[in-house]
């Protein structure tokens, strides 16, 4: 291709249910979000297109609002093009919106924070219809302690003890901007907005939330093993001062996890694209903002 051929530039919000992926990334032999993505939009543009996705969710874990962009060096029916591709993609892939954008927004480098949702189905049953959506933990939790932790952490600080052990990225610093949990009926919904995310940042803090909503609830019992040390939202703090990932709870679950947005700078005009779920959060991402 010329040097001086023009080339378009259009950015996407794509939903999805990771359980029948290997992750969202392109992973050689493995069916994961990107490979059907692009094998998808190839189809239709009859060359192959590389997509850059906002950032990587492993397997098991879902996406609501995950964003990504491509260039194609033609001008597209965003309208046809999205009914289209949706026709191509498995039935648990979904566009939602396709917008055409600057030439030099990345959905990567250019988001400014993140924002994931973890579900806890903490009713004694289990839920078929929150299965893929969902973590069932049936012992009861205090939603009220895990709060309280999440008051601790809440800001810039270094999240070693929250990130994968031996992880290749040498990042450890992260404004977490938004914390919040909260239960309506026997669902907890957990909601992190931050920067950027360590590996496994995100399920290791609800890991440990989860030992300390239920050490809330020894009610004269003997605590298992596992429970023993997280009995009070103040042990988050313990945790966080650490620097040790030894001493934070364990991974939760990755079917709970939800990324629900992306967002991004203003001058991107990007209104159009991220139509965000505001239903209970009082607008959670201006308050984020």
């Amino acid at each position: 291709m010329q040097k001086n051929e023009k080339k378009f530039r259009y950015a996407l919000v794509i939903e999805y249910i990771g359980a029948s992926f290997c992750g969202s990334q392109v992973q050689c032999g493995k069916k994961t979000i990107q490979s059907e993505t692009e094998r998808a939009i190839a189809i239709l543009a009859k060359q192959e297109i590389k997509t850059h996705f906002s950032g990587r969710t492993d397997s098991g874990v879902n996406a609501k609002g995950q964003v990504f962009h491509f260039d194609i060096d033609k001008k597209l029916d965003i309208k046809k093009f999205t009914h289209s591709l949706n026709a191509l993609l498995p039935e648990d892939i979904s566009i939602r919106q396709m917008i055409q954008v600057d030439p030099y927004f990345h959905s990567q480098k250019s988001a400014r924070y993140r924002w994931y949702r973890y579900i806890i189905n903490n009713r004694p049953g289990r839920s078929v219809l929150l299965k893929n959506v969902s973590t069932h933990i049936p012992e009861k939790l205090d939603a009220g302690e895990m709060q309280k932790a999440l008051d601790y952490i809440a800001g810039n600080h270094d999240f070693t003890s929250f990130k994968k052990t031996n992880s290749d990225n040498p990042a450890k610093e992260c404004n977490l901007i938004f914390a919040r949990c909260r239960k309506i009926s026997d669902i907890i919904y957990i909601d992190l907005i931050a920067n950027r995310f360590l590996y496994n940042m995100v399920r290791i803090i609800v890991g440990t939330l989860i030992e300390i909503g239920r050490g809330s609830y020894k009610n004269g019992r003997v605590p298992r093993k596992s429970e023993q040390d997280f009995c009070t939202a103040e042990k988050m703090l313990e945790v966080l001062k650490a620097k040790d990932r030894k001493v934070a709870g364990p991974t939760a679950g990755p079917h709970g996890l939800t990324l629900m947005g992306v967002g991004y700078d203003e001058k991107y005009n990007l209104n159009e694209l991220m139509h965000m779920e505001a239903t209970h959060e009082q607008n959670i991402l201006c308050q984020a903002s």
